[in-house]
């Protein structure tokens, strides 16, 4: 079990290294001191919890697609032609779940700052 958590404490060192990556944990730590400045409720809590959770899994499956792909391309000498599709595939799903997030932000925060400036 701990070996197991060492796993996944090495997976999000990899992961800090990429930009993308660096670019969601810096974005959801914004959210979540916007949710507190403008104390969301409980479900909107769990709403953008959710959220940032989906999309910082998502880049994580993403950047593991986008591995397997270089580890294919630079041992088997494959084209990086041939490793596009699913390098693509993973970044439309990662692009999916943000915009959502995205979207459900403004459902969330517009209304807020909108009160607090009128």
């Amino acid at each position: 079990m701990l070996k197991s958590f060492g796993y996944a404490l090495n997976g999000w060192r990899t992961a800090l290294k990429e930009r993308n990556f660096k670019t969601h944990l810096y974005i959801s730590v914004c959210v979540i001191l916007a949710a507190i400045f403008f104390q969301i409720s409980s479900v909107e809590w769990l709403i953008v919890l959710l959220l940032i959770g989906a999309v910082i899994t998502t880049e994580l499956i993403n950047t593991a697609i986008e591995e397997i792909c270089d580890l294919l391309t630079a041992k088997l000498k494959l084209q990086y032609s041939d490793t596009t599709a699913p390098r693509d595939l993973a970044a439309g799903a990662v692009l999916i779940i943000a915009s959502v997030a995205a979207l459900v932000g403004l459902i969330i925060f517009v209304p807020k700052v909108l009160t607090l400036l009128l």
